[in-house]
C-alpha cells in the first residue's frame, strides 16, 4: 500500500466473508483523500504499521 501525503487516518469500509465465515476481502478508505486500499486484514494486527484509534 503506497500512501500519499497526509494519509494517516483510515476507516474499514468493507469486509467480505466466505461461506465458512473467513475474511476474504478487507477494504480501507483514507479519510482525507477518499482513496480505497484492499489489504490483508491480518496486517492490521502489526502494531509497527498500524495504531488503532485516533492518536
Amino acid at each position: 500500500m503506497e500512501l500519499r501525503k497526509k494519509e494517516k487516518h483510515f476507516i474499514i469500509v468493507k469486509v467480505e466473508f466466505d461461506d465458512d465465515g473467513k475474511v476474504v476481502e478487507c477494504l480501507l478508505e483514507a479519510l482525507l483523500s477518499r482513496r480505497h486500499f484492499a489489504i490483508n486484514w491480518r496486517d492490521l494486527k502489526n502494531s509497527s504499521q498500524w495504531v488503532q484509534g485516533w492518536v
